[in-house]
């Protein structure tokens, strides 16, 4: 389904009545993502559940705990990986790691973690720029599941290989499976390395700002939000971020929404890097 074409009253009336469920029973919001997006996760679970229409799906979720549960996994995505956009972290290394170093303890908010691999390549990232124990990284997600995904460390072992070339391709140092705990079919992020983590749920739509951070990273995470959605998650990464703070989006992602878009600059003409001027 097109993102620019408009949902019927009887698809809109269906799918508002199912995210506001969800809403009402874990407090997970997702009335304010774009709605073409949620109804391509919910016709899924629509035809997984075999129950024929979003009305069916309702009434489903509505009697059946597990049902319900398995929407809720349905409307959070997560489609992340290490070291994503490898250019993105040369040119992290590059711009952002020498001013990081000026702070006695840069803090820094990894927004829509989800399973960490995120915080995992910024953990790395900053280990091998002498920057690992001086940091507090901050891992927020909608999700406690994927929360506790992150906390553990787990990582598919299948993918390593994957993330190493990708580890490479962004300026890697050292021998990548150095950071992992490797067994027959598993792995796990060296939990020393997650001591100086903070993970909790957060709602960019609807939460406050708890903290002020010397960089900020939500990367791929508002592109699913609305119009709206969009302004207020970017007024409170504003109130996040320190004076002269950075801002790393998503490949797919800009400022056009923010309300404070002039107070950026962009310090990489490659990567949508931002740097907070007033």
């Amino acid at each position: 389904m097109s993102e620019d074409r408009p949902l019927s009253d009887e698809m809109k009336n269906g799918l508002n009545a199912l995210l506001e469920l969800v809403y009402q029973h874990s407090g997970e919001d997702f009335r304010q993502y774009k709605h073409p997006t949620m109804l391509r996760r919910v016709m899924r679970r629509v035809h997984a559940e075999g129950v024929g229409s979003l009305a069916g799906l309702l009434h489903c979720a509505q009697t059946d705990p597990d049902c319900l549960a398995r929407l809720r996994s349905a409307l959070t995505l997560h489609v992340t990986t290490m070291f994503r956009d490898p250019s993105f972290f040369l040119a992290l290394r590059e711009q952002v790691v020498p001013w990081l170093r000026t702070y006695p303890h840069p803090r820094i908010w990894v927004a829509g973690c989800s399973t960490g691999q995120e915080l995992f390549s910024l953990r790395i990232l900053l280990e091998e720029e002498g920057l690992g124990e001086r940091c507090t990284l901050y891992a927020t997600d909608l999700s406690e599941a994927v929360l506790a995904a992150a906390r553990s460390g787990t990582v598919d072992a299948s993918l390593l290989g994957n993330y190493e070339a990708n580890y490479r391709a962004a300026g890697g140092k050292h021998r990548f499976l150095d950071y992992f705990e490797v067994a027959e079919g598993y792995s796990r992020f060296r939990p020393h390395l997650l001591g100086n983590a903070v993970f909790a749920v957060h709602n960019l739509v609807s939460d406050m700002s708890f903290n002020e951070f010397h960089l900020v990273s939500c990367r791929n995470v508002l592109m699913y939000l609305d119009h709206r959605a969009q302004e207020r998650a970017f007024s409170i990464i504003h109130e996040s971020l320190s004076p002269l703070g950075f801002l790393a989006l998503g490949s797919s992602e800009s400022l056009l929404h923010s309300a404070h878009q002039r107070d950026y600059e962009r310090i990489d003409q490659r990567e949508p890097l931002f740097r907070r001027a007033r």
